[in-house]
């Protein structure tokens, strides 16, 4: 039986329930220009097998993920959502969702003690299946809900920490389920990883300090898809990207690409920003402090809030206050003083409006579809990545939305072994 809205208001942690007016016009938005979510694969999953399932998402809750979980409500499943991080929910985007019959666990700035409540209570909801974002809710499950962690049925992670996490507890023995790798769908990271995060988070950071980008050097330590996207962009706009890479394959990769490439000692006295793309813990931390050039401007575009030890640089700093909404001001030894940009979160998101939404229509369209197949496929305990075909059916219905046909190689063009084979 669907639960009353009233129930629903009863079982959720939201701010303020007046707000969800305002959330209903940014998800109305989002549905809009989600044209993949929207008729796709809405198509898909209207095959009966998400009816009754009990679905729990915890991603960055703003206006497409809520537009992911009214999909998901609309094909039958059950519902319930957590913000993945307790600076990235929209307050009203929360009260939207409740108003709309979807049971929300998640509060904006509530810190982390809040946050961690709510997962767990988003976890006693008894989830079959999970929708998640650096397998924060998963993780959780099983440290503190061992019995409901064994009764999953599945995972579906959206990125290289939470897949990173799944691949350890699978090496480890400790993964009964199967998990679907959708960071690893081509639809999924070769766009939203590169382009999503590179332009979003560019955008997060001139908005934020009002700033121009020709003529910084930008030290971005990490490159994998994400450090890729960031200096794509920071290029095209007249920066100058100085890579800092612990793997020297894509250390050597950033060098072909054409960017500057150096250790991080080397890399910080000359870099105007700085912006952490690892995926790790510490990047920026207690030693590297002092390296930084006067005035730098700190940001953070990977998953942990912790890639910038902010903790560590407020107990160095002997003054620090916020000189513009979303820039605090730590000051160090003398007058050397460097910037952090919303608080070392996820810049694009707690100081921004998170990636464009056609590239977050394709990242939720993979995840949409990934918990689809834990649903309908055979798949043993262990981490799997979307079949090639779906994978590729989602990128010809997102070509075809603009009229886009594909050709196809003929006979005559495909290579054999035949004519070898006596």
């Amino acid at each position: 039986m669907t639960a009353s809205v009233d129930d629903v208001r009863s079982r959720s942690n939201i701010a303020d329930p007046t707000l969800a007016d305002e959330g209903a016009l940014a998800i109305e938005w989002a549905r809009r220009h989600s044209v993949i979510l929207d008729t796709f694969v809405r198509d898909r999953l209207g095959d009966g097998s998400v009816e009754g399932r009990r679905i729990a998402l915890v991603v960055h809750l703003e206006a497409k993920t809520a537009f992911l979980a009214t999909v998901l409500a609309d094909a039958g499943a059950e519902v319930v959502v957590a913000g993945s991080n307790p600076h990235t929910t929209r307050d009203e985007i929360a009260a939207a969702l409740v108003d709309r019959g979807i049971e929300v666990h998640s509060t904006r700035l509530s810190g982390y003690e809040a946050w961690e409540k709510h997962l767990l209570h988003v976890a006693d909801r008894g989830p079959e299946y999970v929708i998640d974002d650096g397998a924060e809710l998963t993780m959780r499950l099983a440290a503190h809900r061992p019995e409901l962690f064994a009764a999953l049925r599945g995972v579906s992670e959206q990125t290289t920490t939470g897949v990173a996490r799944l691949r350890s507890l699978a090496e480890a023995g400790r993964l009964p389920f199967p998990a679907m790798a959708a960071n690893d769908a081509r639809c999924k990271h070769l766009f939203d990883n590169r382009y999503g995060t590179g332009q979003s988070t560019i955008q997060a950071i001139l908005n934020l300090t009002n700033l121009l980008m020709p003529g910084k050097r930008v030290a971005i330590i990490g490159y994998g898809w994400v450090g890729r996207g960031l200096a794509t962009y920071i290029r095209a706009m007249g920066g100058t990207p100085i890579v800092v890479e612990v793997d020297p394959v894509r250390a050597l990769e950033a060098y072909m690409d054409g960017h500057e490439v150096a250790a991080l000692a080397d890399a910080l006295p000359d870099a105007d920003m700085v912006i952490t793309a690892t995926g790790g813990l510490r990047a920026l931390g207690r030693s590297h402090f002092p390296l930084l050039r006067p005035g730098a401007i700190l940001a953070n575009a990977g998953h942990h809030d912790l890639e910038i030890d902010v903790e560590a640089l407020a107990a160095a700093a002997h003054e620090q206050d916020e000189v513009r909404p979303g820039i605090t001001r730590y000051r160090l030894d003398g007058e050397h003083e460097v910037l952090v940009l919303a608080g070392g979160a996820l810049v694009n998101i707690a100081g921004g409006l998170g990636h464009p939404i056609e590239i977050m229509d394709l990242s939720f369209a993979v995840q949409a579809l990934s918990c689809h197949a834990l649903m309908t496929g055979e798949y043993r305990p262990g981490v799997h990545v979307l079949e090639p075909h779906v994978d590729d059916a989602i990128a010809r219905a997102r070509l075809a939305i603009d009229g886009i046909e594909l050709d196809e190689i003929s006979k005559e063009q495909r290579d054999t072994i035949d004519p070898w084979i006596v």
